[in-house]
């Protein structure tokens, strides 16, 4: 059992796969981190309000993609709103109110140290995916039988893998693998 267990653990790791729920909290340097602490590092979408996070952000030659957030998010109160624009309309927000994240959105981190963000709006599923040494995209599925996948390629360094956005992944309630 102990090699089966090995072999699995060492697959999901070569896979970059997440092995399991969180069955505790994350290390301290993840639930103690502030935003002062990596203020910095985020950068500034013009699809997010100024007193907002921009906790990931993708321009294409007609289009800009962003995840803003409130800068406090739990269980019970701040939010993640995932935004779109071409020709520097809004075209796309998700969800349709600020509210807190839990049942709209999940975040993945994995053993690599890559990480993504996942949900689904009118049949479609969305995957910001924030690998940890190279260029971050986008990956747009469905609806429908075929279930055509189209992916918008974007730039490097993203903060989806800072600890205090995972802090924030974790208080809210939708990391699902620390």
């Amino acid at each position: 059992m102990k090699k089966t267990m090995a072999g699995i653990a060492m697959t999901a790791a070569l896979l970059g796969l997440p092995l399991a729920a969180p069955a505790s909290e994350p290390v301290s340097s993840i639930t103690k981190a502030t935003l002062q602490e990596s203020d910095s590092e985020y950068q500034h979408s013009p699809l997010c309000e100024k007193e907002e996070l921009t906790l990931w952000t993708c321009q294409t030659r007609k289009r800009v993609f962003s995840l803003c957030s409130s800068k406090l998010v739990n269980r019970t109160s701040g939010y993640l709103q995932y935004r779109a624009s071409e020709g520097g309309k809004l075209v796309l927000h998700y969800p349709a109110e600020k509210k807190p994240p839990t049942g709209f959105f999940s975040y993945r981190s994995f053993l690599n140290g890559n990480a993504s963000i996942e949900f689904s709006n009118g049949g479609y599923r969305y995957s910001l995916f924030d690998p940890l040494r190279s260029a971050s995209s986008i990956s747009v599925s469905g609806p429908g039988a075929s279930d055509k996948t189209t992916q918008i390629a974007c730039g490097p360094n993203q903060t989806l893998q800072l600890n205090y956005t995972m802090r924030l992944m974790y208080d809210s309630g939708i990391w699902a693998d620390p």
